[in-house]
């Protein structure tokens, strides 16, 4: 693979004779002293504009534009950027199908017809900029001209990077440069609107926030009613539920003192009594009818039987 690929490196994609951007901004460290990248600011935006929610799996394209090769110097410039639709993404790779390329090649034909693939760009979402063993693999098969390079974006961290071929070996640049025309101001801030729209947009954006705010301060002041209104009402609440819990408790002690009340007196007249009985009836009558008997007793036995005189002889002959 590495022997096709420097077999290849010797073909180089036409050269054609434009000057060089004059209005350009550095991004990253000095650039190679023989290579230099060179990529348009509205292609730049764009492709950051793609590349943002592209977050799970990769994704990517190809980068269109031309050679200059101007005092001894190569200088790559990137002019376009085709999306690479139909692609094959996974977290860790990215496919180029045959309809991908077919609608690659359809839109450069369309819309860039006097310049060639230059590289392509793909994702890392929250890898790091690197080129994996798979996207050498790529670059060696598909990119491998001379002057073809690989762009590598993650969006989860935002950084970047740009490789290209030196001396056979895919290697890192240490920096790029954005261009645009020279009444063009570049702005590589993309919080902030293009300098073209910035008047209009910023009159829209304010009348727009002007409403905004004062549709939420009234918002917030018809919540300030009903919250102190609720405030009243929920306290009012509370001191009904409060009366009504006292009330209640009240109750529930009133209705347990009337069953103890009631249940002390059923215990009292259910239990059996342990007292001699002080019944005179039946306490009289037994000794009543023992005295007469002692009083018969005495009278039979103390009583003398009288005697007559003139029975003494029975007595002598008794």
């Amino acid at each position: 693979m590495a022997k096709k690929a420097k077999r290849k490196a010797n073909k180089k994609i036409p050269v054609y004779d434009e000057t060089l951007p004059q209005n350009i901004v550095e991004v990253g460290e000095n650039v190679e002293e023989d290579k230099r990248i060179y990529i348009s600011q509205s292609v730049y935006k764009k492709i950051h504009s793609f590349t943002k929610d592209k977050t799970t799996n990769e994704s990517g394209g190809v980068l269109v534009g031309n050679v200059v090769e101007e005092f001894g110097k190569v200088h790559i410039i990137i002019r376009g950027f085709i999306e690479a639709k139909y692609c094959e993404g996974t977290p860790t790779t990215l496919k180029f199908t045959h309809e991908s390329w077919e609608y690659i090649h359809r839109n450069i034909d369309e819309k860039y017809p006097k310049y060639k693939i230059v590289g392509w760009i793909h994702t890392h979402p929250n890898f790091g900029i690197f080129l994996s063993e798979y996207d050498k693999f790529i670059q060696n098969n598909y990119f491998n001209e001379e002057n073809q390079i690989a762009y590598v974006i993650d969006p989860i961290q935002n950084i970047e990077g740009f490789y290209f071929w030196i001396n056979g070996n895919i290697e890192k640049s240490k920096g790029f440069y954005v261009f645009d025309k020279v009444e063009k101001k570049i702005q590589l801030d993309f919080e902030k609107e293009d300098p073209d729209n910035s008047s209009k947009a910023k009159g829209k954006t304010g009348i727009f926030q002007n409403l905004m705010i004062a549709v939420l301060s009234v918002a917030v002041v018809i919540l300030m009613v009903i919250v102190f209104a609720m405030n009243g009402k929920i306290n009012t609440l509370s001191t009904q539920y409060d009366n009504l819990a006292k009330s209640y408790n009240e109750s529930i002690n009133t209705i347990k003192n009337n069953f103890n009340v009631i249940f002390n007196s059923i215990e009292q007249n259910t239990q059996p009594s342990t007292e001699p009985s002080t019944d005179n009836s039946l306490n009289g009558t037994t000794p009543s009818v023992e005295n007469n008997v002692e009083s018969t007793t005495d009278s039979t036995v103390n009583t003398p039987v009288p005697i007559n005189e003139g029975d003494n002889s029975n007595l002598t002959d008794m």
